[in-house]
């Protein structure tokens, strides 16, 4: 069953969707809402992202993320509070968000 946590007192909408990359290999991929408008701010779901944590501040979410199998390191992903926009790093995703996540795992591979 997919439960929902709400941030920044109710205003985001965070769900995890769980699915099996392999027998007994869970990933459970997150998918980010903002509650007045309904608008999706990240969706995951089926793709080999799973979520670590998510941790709230009063300006961004912070959101730890590790890729299936999980023998690389983890990538950071913030969601500001102000414009509701999405930044991996000091770089504003507007777009494509799992093409900069596997971008942003290739620069931590390479460091």
């Amino acid at each position: 069953m997919n439960v929902p946590t709400y941030y920044w007192t109710g205003a985001i909408e965070v769900t995890v969707e769980p699915h099996e990359m392999r027998m007994s290999h869970w990933v459970y991929a997150p998918k980010v809402v903002d509650v007045a408008s309904g608008a999706v701010l990240l969706d995951l779901t089926g793709k080999p992202w799973d979520l670590v944590s998510v941790t709230e501040h009063p300006d961004a979410l912070v959101f730890e993320l590790r890729k299936y199998p999980g023998d690389r390191p983890g990538v950071t992903l913030q969601i500001s509070m102000d414009r509701l926009e999405i930044r991996i790093g000091s770089h504003l995703v507007e777009e494509d968000v799992e093409r900069h996540l596997d971008a942003a795992l290739q620069l931590r591979r390479l460091s």
